[in-house]
């Protein structure tokens, strides 16, 4: 029975708890960026090791999905984050400090990521569980909230401590954030009904998987649209954050550690007051007319790359004016994304029923991350070849966007015609 209240007992435990884990998260992914560019300082090897956290997402999310559909979410929260706890205890205790570095950060940031392809699924599946479906934007906004605090609170944090303090402080704090979680995870009461396997768990999987896919694409298929539109945004979106916020600030216009971390807390600022604004946005804007949204992405995409020209950068020697405007354009592309994001998460929970929530919200991981590591090694590549002429990046992604807006405006109407016939 679902709680008809949105701060109820569960969904506050699943906020808060997700607030601890992804606040450490936060800050050691910041603390990874700096260390890895401290010490070799190319973009083509940072982009290649972050890179290895996107591929279980990929090719795992599906299966973890399955397995959120078909087990208890609360024990499956409580026993990741127990995981991830230990992992985390075991690097910092034997193997931070050693020769190989950039491997073993590597094989942290890969081993952790087939852990989260399970966790993220289940924490998305478990939130319609727990909330009425009047509920649904005002709760993924609030869960878009908590991301976009830790990203604006993690950064900033993990600036001031990794530069009195190293990394390893940080993998201490994140290592209590996951304990911490799961310890709060236990009083957890999420809605559970055991479903029996008729083959072994790898076949049972795939049917589910399979079953899923049939069901999307047969009665529901503008899902899959707006996943595949995702999936090819990504490829050249997500590199111009990954990968080109911390090469442009830190390489290009050299800024220090407190600077970049500011300037990542102002991008998890425009995260949370697009969240804020979310209703107010899809009231105004509702979700048939998001191709607006995205014409408002390519604006602040279209900013940052003219922040990069020569008369921006040269007019300053110490490229405060150029590093000043690239955080603002910064703020208003995740002003967007966070509507983009919420409005069509949203969605998607109501078009999806309870049974195939758990899959669906796996795919949703696994088709919108799918060329994310074939664009962040290629823009790697770029940033570092390119240098002077980065601007040409932003002007060609700007028009992609604009293009994506278009077809999503055209399919809207299809979408909306087929449904009135």
């Amino acid at each position: 029975m679902k709680a008809e209240k949105l701060f109820n007992k569960n969904f506050v435990i699943i906020g808060i708890g997700q607030f601890i884990s992804m606040f450490g998260n936060s800050m050691q992914r910041f603390a990874f960026s700096l260390y890895i560019l401290d010490l070799t300082g190319s973009a083509a090897v940072f982009s290649l090791i972050i890179s290895l956290s996107i591929l279980p997402a990929i090719f795992l999310a599906p299966i973890g999905g399955a397995i959120a559909d078909r087990m208890s979410k609360k024990r499956m929260m409580v026993i990741l984050d127990f995981c991830c706890t230990i992992i985390l205890s075991l690097f910092a205790a034997f193997i931070y400090g050693n020769d190989q570095q950039v491997l073993w950060i590597g094989i942290l940031i890969f081993t952790l990521s087939i852990i989260n392809s399970v966790y993220e699924p289940t924490v998305r599946a478990s939130i319609p569980s727990v909330i009425a479906p009047e509920h649904y934007t005002a709760g993924n906004s609030m869960i878009s909230q908590i991301s976009a605090l830790t990203m604006l609170l993690g950064p900033i944090s993990a600036g001031f401590l990794y530069g009195v303090f190293g990394l390893k402080v940080i993998l201490i704090i994140n290592l209590i954030s996951f304990f911490v979680s799961g310890v709060m995870e236990l009083f957890l009461t999420v809605p559970f009904e055991k479903a029996e396997m008729a083959a072994s768990p790898i076949v049972t999987y795939a049917k589910d998987i399979e079953a899923t896919l049939r069901f999307l694409s047969r009665d529901k298929p503008f899902v899959l649209y707006i996943l595949f539109i995702a999936a090819g945004i990504n490829l050249f979106m997500t590199p111009l954050y990954t990968v080109g916020v911390p090469y442009v600030e830190k390489i290009i216009l050299g800024v220090s550690d407190q600077l970049y971390g500011i300037s990542e807390g102002i991008l998890g600022i425009g995260m949370i007051v697009g969240a804020i604004f979310s209703t107010t946005v899809a009231k105004y804007n509702p979700f048939e007319k998001l191709h607006r949204l995205f014409i408002f992405m390519g604006v602040g995409i279209l900013g940052m790359g003219l922040c990069l020209t020569p008369w921006v950068l040269n007019s300053d020697p110490t490229h405060l004016t150029a590093y000043s405007w690239f955080t603002f354009f910064g703020f208003i592309l995740m002003f967007f994304v966070a509507n983009v994001n919420i409005q069509s998460l949203t969605f998607i929970q109501l078009q999806v029923p309870q049974n195939l929530m758990g899959k669906t919200m796996a795919l949703t991981t696994a088709l919108a991350t799918a060329f994310m590591p074939i664009g962040q090694i290629l823009f790697g590549q770029i940033y570092d070849q390119l240098n002077s002429g980065l601007v040409g990046i932003y002007v060609i992604i700007t028009g992609l966007t604009f293009g994506v807006a278009k077809i999503l405006h055209h399919m809207n109407d299809c979408r909306l015609d087929t449904e009135q016939a």
